[in-house]
């Protein structure tokens, strides 16, 4: 059996041709594996982050209920005139109060109703207003004061006005 050069380099050639293809082949699949890898992982941080959210959604349930009680309905509005106007009495204070402009809540905004409330009163001067304030405070009424306008004659009687907001949903 003679084996010429001719053959030699001809199984040379073929050996050498399939061994690039399967090293360009290899290196393709690498990649492929690499990239397979980095997706792999991309979607395994998606899912921690997806457990992580649920866990946190559903402590937001829970003071979900809270913040929906942290504010008056509209309804529940219509009766803050008395209880507000009861509030004052409490603390020896004649009180006319007028809602009058309503800014309508908004997705992210609570309605805001502009009242003005008339005082007046004929004992415990500040400090009845102070305690009526604090009153006002300790209820379950969001209210915003923007303006105060009080007077007060002998240091015991005073009648004012106090401009501001209340919040509802």
């Amino acid at each position: 059996m003679i084996i010429t050069i001719s053959t030699v380099l001809g199984i040379i050639l073929i050996v050498l041709v399939a061994v690039i293809f399967l090293a360009s082949d290899s290196s393709k699949k690498a990649q492929q594996i690499s990239q397979a890898k980095l997706e792999i992982s991309r979607k395994n941080r998606g899912l921690e982050l997806l457990t992580i959210l649920q866990s946190e959604s559903q402590k937001a349930a829970s003071y979900s209920a809270e913040l929906d009680s942290a504010l008056i309905t509209k309804e529940q509005l219509i009766n803050s005139k008395k209880e507000l106007i009861a509030l004052a009495q409490t603390n020896g204070i004649n009180l006319n109060l007028e809602f009058r402009d309503e800014t309508p809540s908004l997705e992210n905004k609570a309605r805001r109703t502009s009242m003005v409330l008339s005082l007046n009163g004929s004992s415990g001067g500040f400090v009845s207003i102070a305690n009526f304030l604090k009153s006002i405070e300790n209820s379950k009424y969001a209210v915003q004061l923007t303006s105060i306008d009080l007077n007060f004659e002998n240091n015991r009687s005073f009648n004012g006005n106090l401009n501001g907001q209340i919040f509802s949903f």
